[in-house]
């Protein structure tokens, strides 16, 4: 039984599923794959304080809409846990509400960097939003990993890295996912789903490719990291040797 991490599930908020028949297609596709929780992170822009009240509304009500259809559909779902993919932004780390976007019932938080033009800005920001108490997780970190020094600046915060699923199974990102388990910053796995078509879950295939290139142990791992942070408990530490690729002084 896996934990999906990532998935824009939620139908009409975001870039993601576009209709409620969609989501309970993506939830029953999951289920099939073994997939018994999803975390549901729809796209989070904030430009100021009163948009978190916004989200948060327009969030549980496709929650609410979804969560009925399922009940009445008859076919075996995930259970759904709340949370969301937060985009990085000048100043967000003064509203005061911030901490209500975590993962429900956790102090975690998924965070998204911008593809490019990062500001100094964004790594204060990660770091007052550590001091408040949570606790960051880097969506699909693996697509930085060529920006060396921008990936260099996370890796010396000491965050949570997830990684998407479709990425363990092509060029060149797959190379990245054994870069990123060497430099222990694959924490978490997720499908980043938004669709059935395009960007459907893909979480069985990157599962079993884990298993048949790394050993079942590492999938394992990030399984129980996975419970660990929706129990709200720590990460468990690296339990594989390190190759290391920066030289740091972090220990």
């Amino acid at each position: 039984m896996m934990i999906d991490f990532h998935s824009h599930i939620l139908p009409c908020i975001d870039d993601g599923s576009s209709s409620v028949e969609m989501s309970l297609d993506m939830l029953a596709d999951s289920f099939k794959q073994g997939i018994r929780t999803v975390i549901a992170t729809p796209h989070c822009y904030l430009m100021k304080e009163k948009d978190i009240g916004k989200f948060l509304n327009n969030r549980q009500k496709s929650y609410k809409i979804l969560k009925q259809a399922m009940e009445n559909d008859g076919r075996e779902f995930p259970r759904i846990v709340l949370g969301c993919e937060l985009r990085i932004m000048k100043e967000i780390e003064n509203m005061q509400e911030l901490k209500k976007l975590c993962i429900e019932g956790t102090d975690y938080i998924m965070v998204e960097m911008p593809f490019k033009d990062w500001h100094v800005n964004y790594y204060d920001c990660l770091y007052e939003m550590i001091l408040m108490g949570m606790k960051p997780i880097m969506a699909h970190i693996e697509r930085f990993w060529n920006q060396r020094r921008e990936f260099y600046n996370l890796y010396m915060l000491d965050l949570l890295y997830q990684v998407n699923a479709e990425s363990i199974l092509k060029f060149p990102q797959k190379h990245y996912v054994k870069k990123l388990f060497e430099e222990g910053a694959f924490h978490i796995l997720g499908s980043d789903m938004h669709n059935t078509t395009t960007r459907p879950s893909k979480m069985k295939k990157a599962a079993d490719t884990i298993v048949r290139a790394y050993g079942k142990e590492r999938l394992d791992y990030l399984m129980q990291n996975a419970e660990n942070i929706l129990g709200n408990k720590p990460v468990e530490g690296r339990n594989f040797p390190v190759k290391r690729l920066f030289k740091s002084n972090k220990k």
